[in-house]
């Protein structure tokens, strides 16, 4: 038996696709990701899964901001409103699960 870690989801995520086994991570750091685009990893949700993500961004009220501090500030606050709107995927439907009888 095997047992592998890694200190970040990007690794977590080639770790995957070269077939070394599984990982949980969130949605927003598969979804849409190259190897995911290619279908060399696949996002399945998790069954009743209720887990929220809180993004906290602290910046000085004094003093110059640098551009690309604004911009990294945007783009957040962009990500978490797309985040919020978007509703959160439902299990995936098993295909083992047998039909419901007719009553």
């Amino acid at each position: 038996s095997f047992s592998y870690s890694a200190d970040g989801a990007e690794m977590g995520k080639l770790m995957v696709a070269e077939g070394l086994g599984v990982t949980v991570l969130p949605d927003y750091s598969v979804v849409g990701d190259p190897l995911e685009r290619t279908g060399a990893i696949t996002c399945r949700p998790l069954a009743g899964d209720s887990t929220t993500v809180l993004l906290v961004v602290q910046r000085s009220r004094s003093g110059s901001v640098t551009r690309a501090a604004r911009d990294l500030h945007r783009i957040f606050v962009e990500r978490a409103e797309a985040h919020r709107t978007v509703p959160p995927a439902g299990p995936a439907p098993s295909p083992a699960a047998p039909a419901s009888p007719d009553p």
